[in-house]
């Protein structure tokens, strides 16, 4: 990495030189190599961890606009509860310590861990490998948030404010009563829990399963799945400035595919299909979803972006040889390249998963059975697609998977990291909630002991 060349070139030191030369480099000199080198933020990361004052620097306002703007892929591995992270040139490995090990919720640099029924979550900025414990209270402003010791809701969201790193929680539905759901939801800023005023959809209530949430002009999107129609039916808006909701239901069923798929892209959510086919306008055809696009910040993903993209690929494919007898060809024309896509690569559809978070760039997943995991950035002010290094994990072909059956967690999600958390408190390092918690243990098996030995006695 960059910072490892910088420290293998210094010179032995003598005499006449520093303690540690880095320390004595001029600001300006530090600040003007990290800003105009364009470094990935794998490199960002390790220089972080160089001294403090290259921490202070890359987390400083100088370089925040500039260098913390890149997406990042992550795919969570639960069954290992290890996360991994990836911009363009290499995964960097995160082990979670912590439970709940679902990735529930994730959004300007943060990701939000939890579990179906449970009161217990975890906010995880793995930049600064920082976590946050949250407990829902059992009991808000005198109304209860469990039923039967179980905390039950229907949705949960997340948004980050990328000014200044302050996040909200929103659970919908939570069940208050036999047949009364409400709005609950977490404010760092002030640290609070409060109820919502606006009613939760009567439509939802009998549906249970939906996509993870994306996040775009200051609303919350979910796409509701119905088990008894086994397709995508509802798409369910939270806004954050006035707390309403709206529910967009898709009357034909014919309509939403099982496999329709939802990011936030160029500012708007956008709404896709997970496969492409080489039949012209099969792409088009697929994602005719009338109702849900009457939002004006909802709309079909533009077929132009995946035609460029898969043309991008095809062409990838082809010249990184993973069909050898390309090299017959020599110099190949556009005319030719198609006309090989089309009889030797193309006869089936390509399933992927497409990630965004809400910039210009995205990042498309290839997962199929049968062939390589494979993992592309589009980058789109270069216009180029970028093949990321080979994840060092497997996936279980969750595509596949996915499309027959969408109740299955998604392991991918798309970020822009930050050095920068919340400015609420409580927020520790994951050694410092390893030992708290064996401080815990190591109390609770004294107090065991100090009580069987008293029953003992008496």
């Amino acid at each position: 990495m960059i910072f490892n060349k910088f420290v293998k070139m210094e010179p032995k030191r003598n005499q006449y030189q520093p303690e540690d030369a880095w320390e004595s480099l001029p600001i300006d000199f530090l600040i003007k190599i990290l800003r105009d080198h364009c470094l990935p933020t794998s490199t960002l990361l390790e220089c972080r961890l160089g001294s403090k004052k290259w921490k202070e620097v890359i987390d400083g306002p100088e370089l925040r606009n500039r260098i913390w703007k890149n997406s990042v892929i992550v795919f969570h591995a639960r069954r290992e509860n290890t996360a991994y992270f990836c911009c363009r040139d290499q995964w960097i490995t995160r082990s979670l310590t912590f439970v709940p090990k679902k990735l529930v919720a994730a959004d300007g640099g943060l990701l939000c861990f939890g579990e179906r029924l449970s009161r217990a979550y975890v906010m995880y900025n793995p930049v600064p490998d920082k976590i946050l414990i949250l407990d829902v209270p059992l009991e808000i402003n005198g109304e209860h948030t469990v039923i039967d010791g179980r905390l039950k809701f229907k949705v949960v969201g997340l948004v980050v404010d990328q000014y200044t790193k302050n996040f909200k929680l929103v659970w919908g539905g939570v069940q208050v009563g036999t047949d009364r759901r409400r709005t609950l939801i977490y404010d760092s800023t002030t640290g609070t829990w409060s109820w919502g005023i606006h009613p939760f959809p009567e439509c939802l209530i009998t549906v249970w399963d939906c996509r993870r949430s994306v996040v775009c002009n200051s609303s919350l999107y979910w796409l509701v799945w119905d088990h008894y129609w086994s397709k995508m039916k509802f798409l369910l808006i939270f806004d954050l400035k006035d707390g309403t909701w709206n529910a967009f239901v898709e009357e034909s069923m014919q309509a939403t595919p099982i496999d329709l798929q939802m990011a936030a892209y160029e500012g708007h959510v956008c709404l896709l299909a997970s496969n492409w086919s080489p039949l012209e306008g099969e792409f088009d055809r697929r994602r005719d979803v009338a109702n849900f696009v009457r939002n004006p910040m909802v709309r079909r993903t533009d077929g132009a972006l995946i035609r460029r993209v898969r043309t991008l690929y095809d062409r990838a494919l082809i010249w990184r040889q993973r069909f050898p007898w390309n090299l017959l060809y020599g110099e190949m024309d556009e005319a030719i390249i198609r006309r090989f896509i089309k009889q030797w690569v193309l006869d089936y559809p390509t399933v992927f998963n497409f990630y965004a978070s809400g910039g210009t760039d995205a990042f498309f997943v290839f997962d199929e059975e049968g062939i390589e995991l494979e993992v592309v950035k589009y980058w789109a002010e270069l216009d180029s697609i970028f093949f990321l290094p080979p994840p060092p994990f497997h996936s279980r072909n969750r595509v596949q998977y996915f499309v027959n059956d969408p109740s299955l967690d998604d392991p991918w999600c798309a970020i822009i990291p930050s050095p920068r958390g919340s400015a609420g408190q409580g927020w520790m390092r994951q050694q410092e909630y390893v030992a708290q918690q064996q401080r815990w243990e190591d109390e609770e098996t004294l107090l065991g002991t100090i009580r069987k030995a008293l029953r003992q006695s008496g």
